[in-house]
């Protein structure tokens, strides 16, 4: 089930943004639940705990697409966000929401379709995306998605994901071949971090959006930084 939300104040482009999704989506024989707001005001007073894909409106009365998106992010949803825009302005603020797509008003069918199904196959995939850590008489299975960043302490290591940390005896060689290189880099000797949840990098830390500090080395920066910035735009165009 792919839970699918719009939110647009022109009552023609909701409508027609509705059949496209129903087409493409009845089509491609694909179980979705979708929902439908007409302010952002509106928007932000519903549960969107479970939303997987929201198409938002840039230009709205009173409060903005992007404000909106703001304020998405800073109660930490991930929830995929595709803009629809008659405005190309906004792109450089894409970055700092995590845009997924932008789609220029009128909406094109088949760009809708193409952008829309990529990032339904991403989420399924994201969603069964686990990695295992078998440690002495355990063996954890851990979303890859939900790890924040990985650090060696001593002789264990200790995985943080947004909902809880595992200490265990594993090495930072062994985890990162199963972790997803476009996604997650070893940024120092003793850290491998999940790009998603970076919100700046600096010359000696890596800054995520839960405030945590992680140690960037200094002969690593340069490659860390590039990767990062590829990381964004691959998420805008």
């Amino acid at each position: 089930m792919i839970k699918i939300t719009i939110c647009e104040d022109e009552i023609e482009m909701r409508l027609l943004i509705e059949n496209y999704i129903k087409n493409i989506l009845d089509e491609e024989n694909i179980e979705y639940e979708l929902s439908k707001y007409c302010s952002g005001e509106e928007l932000l007073e519903a549960n969107l705990k479970d939303v997987d894909i929201l198409l938002l409106d840039i230009k709205m009365d009173n409060i903005n697409g992007m404000d909106v998106a703001r304020k998405i992010r800073e109660y930490g949803n991930k929830m995929e966000i595709i803009f629809i825009t008659s405005l190309i302005d906004y792109v450089q603020d894409g970055y700092e929401v995590k845009a997924y797509r932008y789609l220029l008003k009128p909406i094109n069918f088949e760009e809708l379709k193409k952008h829309l199904l990529t990032c339904i196959k991403e989420i399924k995939l994201s969603k069964h995306n686990y990695i295992i850590i078998k440690n002495k008489s355990n063996t954890y299975k851990i979303n890859s998605n939900e790890i924040t960043y990985i650090e060696v302490q001593k002789k264990d290591m200790l995985i943080h994901t947004i909902n809880k940390n595992f200490q265990v005896k594993y090495s930072l060689e062994k985890v990162e071949k199963d972790l997803n290189i476009d996604t997650f880099v070893r940024c120092h000797k003793s850290f491998i971090v999940n790009l998603s949840y970076v919100e700046n990098i600096k010359s000696n830390i890596a800054i995520l959006e839960s405030g945590e500090e992680v140690a960037v080395s200094r002969y690593r920066y340069k490659d860390i930084k590039t990767k990062f910035l590829k990381f964004l735009g691959d998420s805008i165009c």
